[in-house]
């Protein structure tokens, strides 16, 4: 199954989707998101085989969010891909278009996005939104409830009037660095058929965007206010609509996932990428406190984060180190001091 799963904090929504794919037969599966190749089991009788994109953006104006039945979701989007013009006023009919959403088979569920006059409309296809506290929320696939339980444990450290959706892509991007981190640690997640990795996707005035050049890191410091790396690192970057996942500290690997549909672009020989958003998880061991840090850059002002890319592989990486540090000296300062949420603009 999956994680497929939307939400707005009162402006514009962000999705987040998992890439696991599970199939009925067991064989060893190589996921970023554990440290051995091996079987592994689902409770629900399947297991974890490779990984796929389930938010596609199969025009700028139309976002397919799919779980369930990788043939059927791949079946449904070509069909789309073959019937939606180039822009959203050149539909004449949207009748075949409907038919070919509700030809999905009984075991999927997807949720389509189009951006029209202005507004971002959602059409659900065996699944609806909700409302908590005055979020709207969308939830997909059998790891609906995981993101349910971080929703209704998190009201009281998640901001109001996100108008231009920043804040509801900071959310998303949270649950993915502690499920990518537990994970790797524990294992969770697998046992429900979801996880593997994460992307985000958001709308924008002329069209979807994927969030690119996302760092996701884990820590711990311990009694001494030594910190240390208790996970794994991950880098996630674009190319064309193609995903790179690069996984390393410990190790180093970069996973390609590629896109249901369109090209598939070459990377470049050699790239130098700065992260765009970095996620940062620190355990504080003495409180057993989770301090969690997330940080957006703006192009113009890049981040001394940073990765060398070769032909789109992962082959170096350089660290912010004062900013970790600072990231350190606040959870050294606020630990053990229950929840609550600071936002800083610059």
């Amino acid at each position: 199954m999956t994680l497929v799963a939307g939400i707005s904090l009162g402006g514009m929504p962000a999705f987040i989707g998992d890439l696991l794919l599970s199939w009925r037969l067991p064989a060893p599966a190589d996921l970023p998101t554990r440290p051995e190749e091996a079987v592994q089991p689902g409770d629900d009788g399947l297991f974890a085989v490779s990984l796929a994109q389930k938010l596609v953006i199969v025009r700028p104006y139309f976002l397919l969010a799919w779980a369930g039945s990788q043939p059927n979701a791949e079946h449904v989007l070509r069909e789309l891909d073959r019937l939606l013009p180039s822009a959203f006023e050149a539909i004449d009919d949207p009748t075949p278009i409907w038919e070919v959403l509700n030809s999905c088979a009984a075991d999927s569920e997807m949720v389509a996005l189009i951006i029209g006059n202005g507004k971002v409309h959602p059409l659900g296809i065996r699944t609806r939104g909700f409302e908590i506290d005055g979020k709207r929320v969308y939830l997909l696939g059998s790891g609906g409830p995981a993101f349910f339980d971080y929703l209704t444990a998190h009201t009281d450290v998640m901001p109001e009037g996100d108008f231009d959706g920043l804040m509801a892509r900071a959310a998303a991007l949270r649950f993915a660095a502690r499920a990518i981190q537990t994970q790797w640690i524990t294992g969770g997640g697998l046992e429900a058929s979801w996880g593997g990795g994460f992307e985000v996707v958001y709308p924008e005035p002329d069209g979807f965007r994927k969030i690119d050049r996302i760092l996701l890191r884990a820590w711990r410091i311990d009694a001494a206010g030594k910190y240390f790396n208790s996970g794994r690192s991950f880098f996630i970057r674009y190319h064309g609509d193609d995903l790179y996942l690069s996984a390393f500290n410990p190790g180093e690997r970069t996973y390609v996932v590629a896109s249901p549909i369109g090209a598939r672009p070459e990377p470049p020989p050699f790239e130098i990428a700065h992260a765009a958003w970095t996620v940062d998880m620190f355990v504080h061991e003495p409180t057993a406190s989770l301090v969690e840090f997330v940080r957006f850059h703006p192009d113009e002002r890049p981040t001394d984060d940073f990765v060398e890319l070769t032909d789109g592989m992962l082959t170096r990486w350089s660290m912010d180190q004062a900013y970790v540090e600072r990231c350190v000296q606040t959870t050294l300062n606020h630990a053990g001091n229950g929840a609550t949420f600071r936002m800083h603009r610059y």
